[in-house]
């Protein structure tokens, strides 16, 4: 097949930018011939409350890949679109165009949800603007959901039958050997320290705040632990953020923005991966998938998507949003079947998460049509 992907690469890292990288990677490792389109116009991180909302600097740097894309798809010959666009109403219809043009040309388009706001996106808006959606989604031979709880977001705007379900996918070195994985086990039965790691943008709404408060009662406690923490700062924390590593001094350490084989080694040192979202935004964090697959047993909610990859009791403990006592709670209770815990989260990630599954699942989508 001849593809054509649009949607955010890195940077900055996100989900649906990581995603995007990884199938496009996958896809011409299987031979597929795909152009793709960066539609990341901020690369860098900003605030949650800017995300989605009009900005004449935003639109203005939108113009040249969307006339690039709409160009791309006229005077190219692709067998599918596969789009990932945003999720705010603003930020869909910079998207918009490629829709028109692929229908245009009748090109089959994908597009792929990586989060689970839209019902509540579409819930907000007005009559008219709603229309508006429907007729986009329904031009498109699929929309696509990171998992079987998000596939609601579309009851009653596009026929069931529309609405596909495929989860993400993770790097391959993101699963432990069998040699490292029997170290593991050993290493956390034989220490007395909890080894923490927050890996993902450090916001707000992910609950970051929320865990460094925990963290702050475990050391009340007397608790030996260390936590690790990854990721871009969301402006709005940054000064809160300083003010809890001065708090917490020997107990924490902040290494920034970190990938490959950096991000491994703090995934693989880990005992616990510590992630209380309640970003309204939220799918199906990759970065829930990289810790199971690296042995950490998982401590996080029931947001979005994420209770069709995470168990409770069974890939760690579900714990309450913006609950302290209860994120320490459960962080210090999940040692007590960690072993069995990163045996079933690396068993779970490398039979079912994996790059190649993940880049499977989109392949299987798109050839559905391919073969009608």
């Amino acid at each position: 097949m001849k593809i054509l992907l649009i949607g955010p690469f890195p940077e900055p890292i996100t989900g649906s930018s990581l995603a995007n990288e990884i199938l496009l990677d996958g896809l011409v490792e299987k031979g597929h011939m795909v152009d793709f389109l960066d539609t990341n116009t901020e690369k860098s991180f900003t605030n949650l409350s800017s995300q989605g909302k009009f900005n004449i600097k935003k639109v203005f740097s939108s113009v040249s890949p969307i006339l690039k894309g709409v160009c791309n798809i006229l005077f190219k010959k692709y067998d599918a679109v596969y789009i990932t666009p945003a999720q705010s109403y603003i930020g869909f219809l910079k998207y918009t165009p490629f829709i028109d043009a692929a229908c245009l040309k009748r090109i089959p388009v994908y597009i792929h949800f990586h989060g689970g706001f839209v019902r509540k996106m579409f819930d907000s808006i007005n009559e008219v603007k709603q229309l508006k959606l429907k007729r986009y989604f329904n031009k498109c031979e699929s929309v696509i959901v990171l998992g079987q709880s998000l596939k609601k977001m579309f009851e009653g705007i596009i026929p069931p039958e529309k609405v596909r379900v495929c989860e993400n996918g993770i790097e391959d070195k993101f699963i432990l050997s069998s040699k490292e994985l029997k170290e593991k086990v050993l290493t956390i039965d034989s220490s007395e320290k909890l080894e923490i790691i927050y890996l993902s943008n450090l916001m707000k709404t992910k609950g970051i705040l929320d865990l460094l408060e925990a963290c702050k009662q475990l050391k009340e406690e007397n608790i030996d632990f260390h936590l690790n923490i990854a990721g871009n700062i969301e402006p709005d924390v940054k000064e809160e953020f300083e003010r809890y590593l001065l708090m917490l001094e020997r107990n924490i350490t902040y290494h920034g923005v970190v990938k490959g084989d950096a991000k491994r080694e703090l995934l693989l040192k880990a005992h616990v991966f510590c992630l209380p979202t309640y970003y309204p935004n939220e799918g199906q964090p990759i970065s829930i998938l990289e810790a199971m697959g690296m042995g950490c047993a998982i401590v996080t909610t029931s947001q979005g998507g994420i209770n069709d990859i995470f168990k409770d009791k069974m890939n760690g403990l579900q714990c309450t949003s913006k609950d302290i006592n209860d994120i320490a709670s459960c962080m210090k209770k999940v040692r007590v079947d960690i072993a069995n815990i990163i045996k079933n989260n690396t068993k779970k990630v490398e039979d079912n998460y994996m790059s190649n599954n993940f880049v499977n699942r989109v392949v299987k989508i798109m050839e559905n049509k391919m073969e009608n």
